[in-house]
């Protein structure tokens, strides 16, 4: 009995490892990620993806959605076309400016500046929740995402 409850702890660690597999970010959430860290592998995951290795950083984003905006947004290859379609330029950008996060409670929000590769600015308000019940409780999950005006550049004197 020993020799198997080892072997399923041992099977069961190598499985919680594989979510920090590759880059070290996780693929999926946890209730030990902070929302900020769950904004940072949203982008992160935008910044990477390819759709040579079947959209991974669109699967990792939905990974993160919450239950609710899964429901809202369809399916996993729905979702895809809808980032691809809707949001061509969160996907491949060539820099990130994070703006200050602001918790209340169980909802965060954070503002993302993106540069696209020609050079546009493009912002999205991020609206994260901690989940409240179900498989995903205590989770930093996104409910929303929105855009926002570009950041103005600053002005030196």
């Amino acid at each position: 009995m020993r020799a198997s409850f080892g072997r399923i702890l041992v099977f069961l660690l190598i499985l919680s490892s594989n979510a920090w597999a590759g880059t070290g970010a996780p693929k999926g959430p946890s209730t030990a990620i902070k929302p900020a860290e769950v904004v940072e592998i949203i982008i992160e995951a935008l910044r990477t993806n390819d759709p040579s290795d079947g959209d991974e950083g669109i699967v990792t984003v939905w990974r993160f959605a919450a239950p609710s905006n899964r429901a809202f947004t369809g399916p996993l290859p729905r979702f895809k076309q809808m980032i691809k379609s809707g949001f061509p330029e969160m996907l491949n950008h060539i820099d990130e400016d994070f703006g200050p996060m602001e918790i209340r409670g169980d909802v965060a929000l954070q503002p993302v500046w993106l540069v696209t590769r020609n050079g546009e600015q493009v912002g999205y308000l991020f609206s994260l929740r901690r989940q409240s019940e179900g498989y995903y409780e205590g989770m930093w999950m996104t409910e929303s995402v929105a855009p926002i005006a570009p950041k103005k550049p600053s002005t030196t004197i």
